[in-house]
């Protein structure tokens, strides 16, 4: 049966139910739908409903009742003869859950700096020093983990701060290129290491409203991603272009690709679309997650397009004033 995601007139929704009923006759709608639909098709007359009548619409929100302490989720819905049909779903526990969940790994990630910067510097200070090599091979494994117990903590606390509305978001009108040119240059080394080649296409005059901070984040976390799953002697690339109002800035790789199940849930925390990979790679599995609230964040939105050939993200963010009007004379004078 068809979801009435946008404004349908009465009739229009009558006509529907009683197709749906009518097509699927051994697996009926629920009893309070049926009950609805024989309700309104009594309610609205032949003449009602053969007579032209304004679009109806339906209305979605979030509203908090300090009185009685209560978070609810409101859909109201015109019925006929001007009453409205007003439907509240209480989501107080379900908020109540997401603020102790986000306060509990904010809290605890923010104890664990400190051992794990105490177990990471033990462990540098004893690479230091001559010991067998039985016995470095143990100390380069606890500094490896604990670099990578240091990765998640701050992750996780990135990640709760994006979530709580406290990351200080201060966009601008910056240039593209040198954000994108900054964070290819802290990714260089370890491209190196795997023999990947780097490379970056975006118009010097390009410019977007964003924050350099995270925007640098973003990047950072997309190359060392693609750095990870392209094969040695791959290549990754950073491409920036305008789309209308919009700046989408997009990284490239050569790697094996993302296949189609996993590409709807591959920016939340924790999904892996390779466990064994991932976790040999070191990850936090928080990457993804953290680039699509920093994106959020500055009024954008991020997705990605991948195939056999390799895989694309993207960042879609708002233009500056310039952009669009450079946009605008292009279109005209074409």
């Amino acid at each position: 049966m068809p979801l009435f995601r946008r404004a349908v007139s009465l009739a229009e929704a009558i006509s529907v139910i009683r197709a749906a009923l009518i097509a699927n006759p051994s697996a009926p709608l629920p009893d309070d739908l049926r009950e609805l639909s024989a309700s309104l098709q009594r309610r609205e007359s032949p003449q009602e409903a053969s007579a032209p009548r304004p679009e109806l619409i339906e209305a979605l929100l979030e509203l908090t009742l300090p009185n009685v302490g209560k978070t609810v989720q409101a859909v109201a819905a015109p019925l006929p003869g001007g009453r409205t049909l007003l439907v509240l779903r209480d989501l107080t526990a379900q908020k109540r859950a997401e603020t102790v969940r986000r306060d509990f790994i904010a809290n605890a990630s923010h104890e664990l700096r400190t051992p794990v910067s105490a177990i990471t510097g033990a462990a540098e200070t004893l690479l230091d020093m001559h010991v067998d090599d039985g016995v470095r091979s143990f100390i380069e494994l606890i500094a490896r983990q604990a670099a990578r117990l240091a990765r998640l903590t701050s992750d996780l606390l990135d990640l709760s701060r994006l979530e709580a509305g406290v990351w200080p978001v201060e966009a601008g009108a910056f240039e593209v290129l040198p954000i994108c040119e900054g964070a290819l240059e802290l990714v260089r080394e370890r491209a190196t290491q795997k023999g990947i080649h780097l490379g970056v296409d975006v118009a010097p005059e390009l410019m977007f409203r964003a924050d350099p901070r995270a925007m640098e984040q973003i990047l950072v976390n997309l190359l060392d991603n693609a750095i990870k799953h392209t094969p040695e002697g791959g290549r990754v690339t950073v491409l920036g272009d305008s789309a209308g109002a919009q700046i989408i800035v997009s990284v490239l790789d050569t790697g094996p690709g993302i296949e189609p199940r996993h590409q709807q849930r591959i920016f939340e925390r924790f999904y892996r679309a390779d466990n064994g990979r991932a976790r040999s790679d070191g990850g936090s599995g928080l990457g993804l997650a953290i680039v699509k609230h920093l994106a959020q964040a500055q009024g954008g939105e991020a997705g990605v397009e991948s195939g056999r050939g390799g895989s694309r993200f993207w960042v879609r963010l708002p233009g500056t004033d310039s952009v669009l009007s450079c946009h605008n004379n292009v279109t005209q004078n074409a």
